[in-house]
């Protein structure tokens, strides 16, 4: 099957350039031999390979979030989407090969982000390590106590996250995982759980749906309390506005990801070209990134399953 993708390596400062690899997949690639394409991903199925390398999925969910990050044979999903576009994650699931992950993080409550991982694990035999919620048990909202119960049914640990928590994704060598989280409002877009991921010299912020208000209170109350500057920016609430221009000036990213259409984000987008920074966007196709944590990244965008 031909790939229509774009393969671009970034890194900070002078080193920048952009590179086609027609070799780099988004998905493992199989050969005549039955081995794997030798630049591309390794299938989560065998446990010893993947060492030294952080790769981060950028799921084409239509206007969701799902992403699958993985580190040293250990694997997050974040969020998952809604049941309503499950054909999507199933796919991406398919195509990677992911029956089950060692963390199920959802950075809120809201059905584009949390229905699919409770549907997954009700109906689909999906597996997960443990739960991790930014809500503590018994939390008021009927989706979230849909999951807890799914999850409590199923025996997995069920984990509440606290702003300034962090953990290690692939052991102590892996990548640190650091989950942010603004109090200021009780509205669940701008107190969604953010994360930053960050392996050896590289690192990626994903802003969940946190946007308007809460990015301008963040800005002013924790610009130097939260460790904004990253190589790839996943834009806040699928990018239908128009981001913080302190903040995105802080992140100060080489690869704004937004998981929306054109049009829907044309706000952010504008915004994004007026500053000459790079996006791409998952509706177009699913992102996939990579780097062994030195002076680059590499990514690719997949578009062979978009007329599926």
């Amino acid at each position: 099957m031909c790939l229509a993708m774009l393969a671009v390596m970034i890194c900070t400062g002078a080193h920048a350039q952009v590179r086609f690899d027609e070799t780099l997949s988004a998905f493992p690639v199989a050969l005549d031999e039955g081995g794997w394409a030798e630049y591309g991903p390794i299938p989560f199925t065998e446990e010893d390979q993947g060492e030294g390398m952080l790769e981060i999925w950028f799921g084409r969910v239509s206007v969701c979030d799902c992403f699958i990050v993985r580190c040293n044979g250990e694997t997050m999903m974040i969020d998952g989407g809604m049941v309503q576009h499950r054909a999507g994650t199933l796919l991406l699931l398919e195509k990677l090969g992911i029956t089950g992950v060692d963390y199920l993080f959802n950075t809120h409550h809201h059905d584009d982000h949390l229905e699919m991982q409770e549907y997954l694990l009700r109906l689909k035999g999906f597996n997960a390590g443990v739960f991790m919620t930014p809500y503590e048990r018994d939390h008021n909202v009927a989706l979230q106590k849909k999951m807890q119960a799914t999850v409590d049914s199923r025996n997995i640990p069920f984990k509440t996250l606290y702003h300034g928590d962090s953990m290690m994704l692939g052991g102590e060598n892996g990548a640190k995982v650091q989950f942010f989280r603004w109090m200021g409002s009780t509205d669940a877009n701008y107190s969604s759980m953010m994360c930053k991921i960050t392996y050896g010299e590289r690192s990626v912020f994903l802003m969940a749906d946190v946007t308007g208000l809460a990015q301008k209170s963040l800005a002013e109350e924790q610009l130097d309390t939260i460790p904004w500057d990253s190589d790839i920016f996943k834009l806040g609430h699928h990018g239908y506005s128009r981001q913080d221009t302190t903040l995105l000036d802080a992140i100060s990213p080489d690869l704004c990801v937004i998981t929306n259409s054109k049009a829907g984000a044309e706000k952010s987008v504008k915004q994004l070209d007026k500053a000459g920074l790079t996006w791409r966007n998952t509706p177009t196709g699913t992102i996939y990134a990579r780097t062994d944590g030195g002076e680059e990244w590499v990514y690719t965008q997949d578009k062979s399953h978009l007329n599926k």
